[in-house]
């Protein structure tokens, strides 16, 4: 047994039973962990919840046990203060949907920093962004296709031609199978490889739009990462954008 600090980023908290939920950090250190974490109503369990809601980031000391799925969350202590995520509703729907996401993604016990550095300075940017905010999370999972190594191959585009999701590159060919988006769904996907954090606002989508870019985009990332199909928060974000 082993007494460590972790420094964790909550990706999941679902109830275990009574007495405790199970908590999915992504961490600095060990990539995916899972946790105990009793439950209370006092006002010290009441603080301790509210450090534990999604993408919050903590620090806490641990027993960490060989081959032990399970590890006991000590006291935790914020290490960085989000001040607008929680309290705005855009932006607090915006952390269920990245936490989701994450936790999909994250299958592996293993330390991921350039994800780690990415996705901490990503919240920090939602936390202070005024404008642009509805493209927010098409930025993040456009950015992340870099992260998870399956950046699409644009070079060579021409007008008309079609993006094939299974391959990961353009064709100018006719469609073999449905994975691959029409002319006018890859000449989004040009505009959107030029979105940043500083231009989000200069993006302007109808509701509609802005659904069919995240069904495609997740679709795309489903192709390569079968964990990340069926997400339930995009439905969220319909509702909220429409």
């Amino acid at each position: 047994m082993a007494i460590e600090r972790i420094e964790g980023i909550v990706i999941d908290t679902v109830k275990h039973n009574d007495r405790h939920n199970v908590v999915t950090l992504f961490t600095r250190s060990r990539g995916r962990m899972a946790f105990l974490s009793p439950v209370g109503t006092s006002k010290q369990g009441r603080m301790r919840n509210a450090r534990l809601l999604p993408l919050s980031v903590i620090e806490t000391q641990v027993s960490i046990r060989q081959n032990r799925e399970l590890h006991n969350l000590g006291a935790i202590t914020p290490v960085e203060i989000w001040h607008d995520i929680y309290f705005n509703p855009v932006k607090s729907s915006l952390t269920i949907f990245l936490s989701e996401f994450l936790n999909r993604y994250f299958r592996e016990a293993s330390p991921e920093p350039t994800a780690w550095d990415f996705i901490i300075a990503s919240i920090r940017a939602l936390d202070n962004l005024a404008d642009g905010v509805a493209n927010f999370h098409i930025w993040f999972l456009i950015r992340f296709l870099d992260i998870s190594g399956i950046t699409p191959d644009l070079s060579g585009y021409e007008p008309g031609d079609r993006f094939d999701m299974r391959a990961g590159n353009l064709i100018a060919g006719s469609a073999m199978h449905r994975d691959i988006l029409t002319s006018a769904e890859t000449a989004v996907l040009m505009k959107l490889s030029r979105i940043s954090i500083f231009n989000l606002a200069a993006f302007r989508f109808r509701g509609s739009e802005r659904r069919l870019l995240l069904d495609r985009i997740l679709r795309y990332y489903a192709i390569h990462f079968p964990g990340l199909s069926s997400l339930k928060s995009p439905d969220i974000l319909s509702e909220l954008f429409s």
